[in-house]
């Protein structure tokens, strides 16, 4: 696999050749290696930047007229190339997991390890770092802010630690959708085994006490989202704009104990702030009662480890699901499918209570036309509801 390089001509052009020349179905084995010959020309549009362990440059595909981002694995300091190759790669293996839309997209990668050196292909962003963008549009504080925490919300749900969080990588795109870039320094929490020993980055704001005992974790992070919109809040004068002064002041509390405990809280805090401009009908009311009345009756416990399905759209098909398989019903035949439609378990449940299948029925018919907002507000009050649930620490718990 070869890649060359050629700057006269300003085209990148990516070639790879194999030995494998045929490939028929039914001549291939189970475990056999697929290797695709291709010749692939990027056309060479500008240089983006250099960072301390590699470059990019903006690319463009003639034959679907696309641009995109190729990031370069070459760090400023030769000797430093072995040092960081393993955390280039580990970039890659994070950005293949992520899907959202407030996250860069990555399409493609080159790896030669006998070089120590590799290329990502990723979405091009037009636009700008958020501090740059803010200050042209401050209208639009709240909006990117709450982009922000998805975003973040997002890598958490995926238990991925972004650990270099400054405005240089959170970016805007000209039709304002903010996009979280560069995991060079991520790490996957779940086998991220030295993250108390690997803090050494040189953050831009004010340390919070948990770097004293060399701990980095969610709760970090949530600490410099909050002072990074601090910081940006106030050189533009967005005192009076912002309207998430009390959530924002808990983000960046320097008490590790103290402070709002996970982008989760985080998210659920704005919907509580924005729900009190919202009004319900009152038959949007009373579907919801009935549906969160007849989970309560029906979950009476809870591990502290039980995650909630934060998946609005998934919610609705398991309840269709449940529905199309009980509509011939008076009552929900197996409750444990209809506790499971908005909680993993483990859990523990009541045989003996009745669901009635018209609650799941109307309530399914009240959110066909609900905003976006309101069903957000549906989500965190049925999630008020599971905070009080009673919990306990059981190994195996029956579902």
């Amino acid at each position: 696999m070869l890649f060359y390089l050629n700057i006269s001509n300003k085209r990148y052009i990516f070639e790879v050749y194999h030995s494998y020349n045929k490939m028929e179905s039914n001549n291939v084995q189970s475990n056999e290696v697929i290797k695709f010959p291709k010749s692939k020309d990027y056309l060479l549009l500008k240089d983006i930047g250099q960072g301390g362990t590699g470059n990019t440059k903006l690319l463009y595909d003639e034959t679907i007229n696309e641009n995109f981002v190729c990031k370069k694995y070459s760090p400023f300091y030769p000797e430093d190339k072995a040092l960081y190759y393993n955390n280039f790669v580990d970039e890659i293996k994070i950005l293949y997991k992520i899907n959202h839309i407030n996250i860069v997209r990555v399409f493609n990668y080159y790896l030669y390890p006998k070089s120590m050196t590799g290329y990502i292909i990723m979405e091009y962003i037009d636009g700008v770092d958020i501090e740059n963008y803010i200050s042209s549009n401050s209208d639009s504080i709240n909006d990117i802010f709450i982009q922000t925490v998805e975003g973040f919300r997002y890598l958490e749900e995926k238990g991925i630690l972004h650990r270099d969080i400054r405005p240089a990588n959170i970016l805007v795109s000209n039709d304002g959708c903010v996009k979280i870039i560069d995991f060079g320094f991520g790490k996957n929490i779940n086998s991220f085994k030295d993250y108390k020993k690997s803090i050494t980055l040189n953050w831009a704001y004010s340390l919070p006490d948990e770097f004293e005992k060399s701990i980095y974790d969610f709760r970090t992070e949530v600490y410099f989202i909050g002072k990074l919109f601090e910081q940006i809040i106030k050189r533009n004068n967005l005192i009076f704009t912002f309207k998430y002064f009390d959530l924002l002041s808990n983000m960046i509390n320097v008490d590790y104990n103290s402070r709002i405990p996970s982008f989760f809280k985080v998210s659920r805090d704005i919907t509580t702030n924005d729900s009190l401009d919202v009004a319900f009908s009152e038959y949007e009311n009373k579907t919801y009662l009935d549906l969160a009345n007849s989970f309560t009756e029906t979950c009476v416990k809870m591990q502290y480890s039980t995650i909630y399905i934060k998946d609005f759209d998934e919610i609705k098909r398991k309840l269709e699901d449940l529905y199309q398989n009980s509509m011939l019903e008076k009552f929900i035949q197996n409750n444990s499918h209809f506790v499971s439609c908005f909680i993993e378990p483990p859990y523990r449940y009541k045989k003996t209570s009745n669901v009635p299948v018209s609650v799941i029925k109307e309530f399914l018919r009240s959110i066909d036309t609900l905003s976006s907002n309101k069903k957000k507000i549906i989500l965190n009050n049925l999630w008020q509801r599971f905070d009080n649930i009673n919990r306990e620490i059981v190994d195996n718990l029956p579902f």
